[in-house]
């Protein structure tokens, strides 16, 4: 199941909705669930819908997995007819140009980042001496504000004339957990999206400097994800899934995640040290091919960075100047 927030060009509601994308149209789930109950003659049919398979992202990770199995029920009505209606006129579904996609989870909880996950972008990033690889995941935390969406503007900073890109496969978590054994790992996970860890490297040098990342990976908008989220059943094995990333159509980065050198089983492991919830958000880590390995220019206003990562499809986002 593909899994996006949505907001359609005609809204029947204030509010963004969740969808499921099948056959080249994506379903409201929330209304087309309470389509569902009321052709089987449930009178109360809005608010059992409203709570079984809410219209917000984190609220439907959250209620697990009997919300995905009547997100099925919705979708099989739908797909069924593609022209049904809701209770009250509601269109139930839309071709993918009639709506506009936004991150498929626009606040999460916590982004969790891996850092130097790829042996080859370690070396890269690093000056061309030996490079000494941790025992153990490690990375940085990127706070939920800097989320964007597909074919959002990537505002390019005033302050930093190295802005970089980083594709990598992004875990969702789906089950709160706290000391996860790497033997259970995948249990805790709802699916898998995509996200650009866009980094402003300059800023990312100084402050690495005295220990840490702070500005450099949490600017307005650095942090495009989606264009959905690819539930871990439909997904499969994500061992040896492709990650590309181009750049005004020039392949930048292409490798797999069969090469990360902590695998996700190891991070979760890890990292559920502390507390995981619904909704957090885990980037694996980027591959070789990043402006600051020398062999790429930095990104200038104009420029089109295209993710792709194997069985989730593409994240494209356009450089843009910064609003004054």
């Amino acid at each position: 199941m593909k899994l996006a927030t949505y907001r359609p060009a005609d809204p029947q509601a204030p509010e963004p909705g969740v969808g499921a994308v099948a056959d080249g149209r994506l379903i409201d789930l929330n209304y087309a669930f309470a389509a569902y109950l009321h052709r089987t003659g449930e009178h109360r049919a809005r608010a059992i819908a409203a709570a079984r398979v809410p219209r917000d992202m984190l609220a439907l990770l959250d209620a697990g997995r009997p919300a995905l199995e009547d997100a099925a029920c919705a979708i099989g009505l739908v797909q069924g007819d593609s022209r049904a209606r809701g209770i009250d006129g509601e269109r139930l579904s839309y071709r993918l140009d009639e709506v506009r996609l936004l991150a498929p989870i626009p606040r999460p909880g916590k982004i969790l980042g891996a850092g130097k996950n790829y042996a080859d972008h370690a070396a890269e990033g690093g000056g061309g001496g030996p490079v000494e690889l941790r025992p153990f995941p490690g990375g940085f935390v990127k706070v939920s504000s800097v989320v964007i969406g597909p074919d959002d503007p990537v505002q390019l900073p005033h302050v930093t004339t190295e802005l970089d890109w980083e594709v990598e496969l992004a875990v969702v978590i789906g089950r709160p957990g706290r000391y996860i054994s790497r033997a259970s790992a995948y249990d805790y996970v709802a699916g898998y999206t995509i996200l650009n860890d866009v980094s402003a490297r300059d800023i990312q040098r100084e402050e690495s400097r005295y220990g840490n990342h702070m500005v450099a990976k949490n600017m307005d908008g650095l942090s495009p994800m989606g264009p959905w989220i690819v539930t871990a059943d439909e997904f499969g094995d994500p061992a040896d899934v492709r990650v590309q990333l181009r750049v005004n159509g020039e392949l930048r980065q292409d490798a797999s995640t069969a090469s990360l050198i902590h695998d996700i089983p190891a991070i979760i492991e890890r990292w559920s040290w502390m507390t995981f919830e619904p909704g957090d958000v885990i980037a694996t880590g980027t591959p070789a091919g990043v402006a600051l390995g020398g062999k790429f220019p930095y990104l200038k206003i104009g420029d089109v960075m295209e993710c792709d990562v194997e069985r989730i499809g593409k994240l494209r986002n356009e450089v843009v100047a910064e609003d004054s």
